[in-house]
């Protein structure tokens, strides 16, 4: 079983994607550290990011729901034109700010350059590389388009072969800026107005003016992806990366962070909400949660609070897989929280740290909340996932459980809680909301049940006419949700 999990790991590696929701623009997959040449003795390296990837048949924990038909096959599409990102020498080549464009149809480059003066010598090695593997990948090479830092921002030019005995990029026949006088962050470069521009000057000139709307948002991440390779942030937040020592030295990990408004003119500390999102999900499923949020703090129904938007892995259940090759629970746990507990002004207690999320996600805010009592004060769950081994579907269970139903009964929520109900009656405010038409609407109400039976004092909520989708679970109750927060968390503002 472990040999299986491995394989499906390096297919994951090589850039294979997994996916409950296909459709067009939403795929991709990823081939990292390519190496394309080796100057000096030194490897240089690329990453390529595709359109286009492998689904996975519907999503994480979902017993009972007929299984969607998986792509019939990739349909044989033209050779995609081409674009690099060059981050300049020294900087890290993922992951790319520039991803995003995989959904207009662009193969992406993010290139590792040997240094400042072999800029173009290093691009024109890396298209002879992929020129020579053009039909593997499916690419156009004659048709390539090149991002890079300049001075006061960003410059796109459009790549001929003439440009390799050039110096600098303002020697491009074709070509255009973006100003940017500060942007260590990338977001002047990615805000829509630039990112509209840019893709309206590489269509315009590689593919004769053929332009496909895509929303980065909308993009699955490949089932590797500790780190998000889409950096596009949803609205009102900021794309970060952390260090994970626990998956071993200099390893890396993502999220996505929501600040009150006030944050940078005052001093406050503030009470913090880890959002988990969904199977086959990433961190920016949390967009349209995070405008209401936003919407609600603004107009104070709901208390001001930092909401971090946790990059778990689409396929991880937020629990360590059996062979500890995914150990996402121990990420959260034991490198996220402390991370952003040191970096931001939170109030660093139990009582002010909450823990809620969809789906998956709704399953991993009851096992981690319900196991790492000490840690979380308030446990909110949406339409969690707590099927059980013998009804849900094996293939979602396989990359974390294996075949081990001990293992996954260990860590189920109505094991957890059971385990600790006397700690969770006296110190923990929980919440558990479900839409009455939701599929997995009579396993929530049996661990309703079981919370009653243990007398563990709850919010339990339904929505009427809701499906398995939190804008309507949250739309349909009836009621302001984010009210809860106020009244959960221990502190004053």
């Amino acid at each position: 079983m472990k040999k299986l999990i491995i394989l499906i790991l390096i297919e994951a590696v090589l850039g294979f994607h997994l996916s409950s929701q296909p459709g067009p623009g939403n795929m991709f997959s990823v081939h990292r550290n390519i190496v394309y040449t080796g100057n000096n003795n030194q490897a240089l390296k690329l990453d390529l990011y595709l359109p286009g990837g492998q689904t996975m048949a519907a999503g994480i924990g979902v017993a009972g729901k007929q299984p969607q038909q998986g792509m019939p096959g990739e349909a044989k599409v033209s050779a995609r034109p081409v674009l690099i990102w060059l981050p300049g020498y020294g900087k890290d080549i993922f992951p790319t700010p520039v991803t995003g464009y995989v959904g207009n149809g662009y193969a992406m480059v993010s290139l590792q350059v040997e240094n400042d003066s072999t800029c173009w010598k290093n691009v024109g090695q890396a298209l002879d590389y992929l020129k020579k593997n053009a039909e593997r990948f499916n690419l156009d090479i004659e048709k390539t388009g090149l991002i890079l830092p300049a001075t006061g921002g960003y410059v796109a030019v459009i790549w001929q072969n003439s440009m390799r005995k050039q110096k600098s990029p303002t020697e491009a026949s074709i070509q255009m800026t973006i100003v940017a006088e500060s942007d260590p962050d990338f977001s002047i470069l990615q805000l829509a107005e630039n990112t509209n521009q840019l893709i309206s000057f590489f269509d315009k000139h590689l593919r004769n003016g053929l332009h496909t709307e895509s929303d980065p948002l909308a993009l699955r991440c490949p089932p590797d992806s500790w780190i998000d390779p889409v950096t596009n942030p949803i609205p009102g937040t900021t794309y970060h990366l952390f260090p994970t020592p626990v998956r071993g030295e200099s390893q890396q990990g993502s999220y996505l962070i929501y600040l009150p408004g006030d944050y940078t003119t005052s001093k406050k500390r503030y009470p913090t909400i880890y959002w988990l999102h969904g199977g086959n999900g990433n961190s920016r499923d949390g967009a349209w949660m995070c405008a209401q949020m936003d919407s609600a703090m603004q107009n104070g129904s709901m208390m001001s609070c930092i909401v971090v938007f946790v990059q778990g892995l689409p396929i991880g259940w937020y629990n360590n897989s059996k062979d500890g090759t995914m150990p996402v629970e121990d990420v959260i746990i034991r490198d996220l929280i402390p991370y952003i507990d040191a970096t931001y002004r939170t109030i660093n207690r139990r009582d002010a740290r909450g823990i809620d999320g969809m789906s998956m996600g709704g399953y991993g805010s009851l096992h981690l909340g319900f196991k790492y009592t000490e840690l979380f004060g308030v446990v909110s769950s949406i339409a969690p996932s707590i099927t059980t081994f013998e009804k849900e579907r094996k293939e979602v269970l396989v990359h974390t459980f294996e075949d081990d139903s001990a293992y996954f009964n260990l860590n189920h929520p109505s094991k957890l809680v059971k385990k600790n109900a006397d700690y969770l009656r006296q110190h923990t405010v929980i919440r558990l909301l479900v839409g009455d038409k939701d599929f997995l609407f009579d396993f929530v109400q049996q661990f309703h049940r079981q919370l009653n039976d243990l007398q563990i004092n709850h919010q339990y909520a339904i929505a009427e006419d809701a499906d398995h989708d939190y804008k309507q679970v949250i739309a349909n109750l009836g009621f302001n949700a984010f009210e809860f927060w106020g009244s959960a968390f221990k502190v004053n503002e």
